[in-house]
Order: structure tokens, then sequence, then C-alpha cells
């Protein structure tokens, strides 16, 4: 068996994936060469940005080696260090040639039992009622790839965005979402305070918001909270709760927009 056969990296993925995550590890090594070209003429932030993604998108694909070669690519453009930059991005280059993928197919009990239940959302302004759809907001495209392949084949209708900006801008059209997912770390505006503005302007804050994060510390999950988050999906997103906190909510929504109706037709 030859060394670079005996030093793969195998990475399981629900074989229904295979085809995003070959793209995503395309991708990867395209990072290789935007790195070297970025550190030649100093451009930190793009290696930053990179870094970030490879750090949340890892994650959500499984990928150890990535998540750690992410996060240290952060720190290193923190501390200007070209060197450690350079050593990191022959790490990347290494890990993504080693890497080999296999499809397995996911068992019956990690997926929900019941089919999506058609679900009609209320518009915050108004008793009118439109098919339902998720606003999916992550500045990874992978990460919103990923979400937007488990809900649709689910039955649901997913608009992806991907910054703070494009969501707020998003809730200004119509029909309104019946859930928002909403990524804590982005450039721009951050999940935090994207959530803190749909929850104090009045046409917007029945949307429920999850908030989608890394996080594991007790006082994001406050902050979350203060800003009035209705729920909390960690990353990586796990398929069986993703969906039934999606379905939980889009419920929660009707009724709620079931009752603004009432009230404003005088029946209750």
């Amino acid at each position: 068996m030859s060394s670079r056969a005996s030093n793969r990296v195998l990475v399981r993925i629900e074989a229904e994936l295979l085809d995003l995550v070959r793209a995503y590890l395309a991708n990867r090594a395209k990072d290789v060469e935007v790195i070297k070209a970025a550190l030649q003429r100093q451009d930190f932030e793009t290696i930053r940005r990179i870094g970030h993604n490879m750090q949340g998108s890892g994650r959500t694909f499984g990928f150890e080696g990535l998540t750690a070669i992410g996060a240290e690519l952060q720190r290193a453009v923190a501390a200007a260090n070209s060197a450690e930059i350079m050593r990191l991005q022959a790490c990347l280059a290494d890990l993504v040639s080693r890497v080999e993928v296999k499809g397995v197919e996911v068992p019956n009990a990690h997926r929900l039992a019941r089919p999506l239940e058609p679900v009609a959302v209320g518009r915050a302004d108004g008793p009118n009622f439109h098919e339902q759809y998720v606003l999916v907001v992550d500045d990874q495209e992978m990460n919103r790839m990923i979400v937007s392949r488990y809900l649709e084949k689910e039955g649901y209708t997913v608009r992806q965005v991907s910054s703070g900006d494009e969501a707020l801008a998003a809730l200004e059209q119509r029909p309104p979402p019946a859930v928002i997912l909403l990524d804590v770390v982005m450039s721009g505006l951050n999940g935090f305070e994207v959530c803190r503005r749909i929850k104090s302007n009045p046409r917007t804050f029945a949307i429920p918001v999850v908030l989608v994060t890394g996080y594991e510390r007790h006082e994001d999950r406050v902050q979350g909270m203060e800003a009035g988050a209705d729920g909390f999906l960690s990353k990586p997103v796990d398929r069986q709760e993703l969906l039934a906190r999606v379905r939980a909510l889009a419920r929660l929504n009707k009724t709620s927009g079931t009752l603004q109706e009432q009230q404003l037709s005088g029946t209750l």
C-alpha cells in the first residue's frame, strides 16, 4: 500500500449530499491558490474570510481537519503572521489532496416519520395567508445549500441570502417567511443584531427566528434570547432537529396568524 493511500482521510457523508461535498472540496482546493495570491498582495482580509468560512463549513460537513485549519488561519491573520499562513496553506493543500468521501445512507430512524404538513403563514401586517417558505441567512454558501437541501426535500420553499442586510431587505417583500434560520457569525451585521432589528419592527416581530450557531457558551445563548430569538440550532445542523424545529415554529406562526385574523374580523 502506498504511503498516500495509507494517509488518506476518509469522511462518510450522506449519499444525497455527495455532489455538494465534492463541490465544497473543489472550492477548498481553489482556496489554496487564492490564499497564496492574497498573501503576496498582503490582502489579509481575504485570507481571514476564507478561514472563517472554512471553520464553519468544515464543522457542518464533518471535516475536522479543515475546521482546525480555518480557525488557525484566522489566528494567523490576526497576528499578521505570514510564515504561519504559508504553513497553513501547505497543510490545506495536503489535506484536500488526501480527503476521500464516501456516501452512506441515513437510517430511517434519523429521518422525520411524518411528511410535511401544508401550513399557511399569516402576514405580519394583516390577515391574508400565503404559502410558506423558509428564509435561510448565512454568509457561507455550502451551509446555506445543505440546510436548503434538507428543507426542500421535505417540501419547503427556501430562499437563501448571504448577509444580514440582504435578510432585512427580503423581509420588505411579501409574502413573509414562515421561519427565519439566521447564522450568528457573519460579515457585516451579525445574527444577534439582525434578530434584534427583526424583533423591534412591528411588521416582522412575529416571524419566528432561529439562530444557527457554533457557539456553545451560556452567555451567547443569553445574548440570543435578549435579541428575541425563538430558538437555537447548533452547528453542525442535525437534519432531524432542523426539520422538527422548523415544523413546530411554522405551526406556531400559523396559529398566531389565525388569532390575528380573528381579532381583526371581530370573531374572537
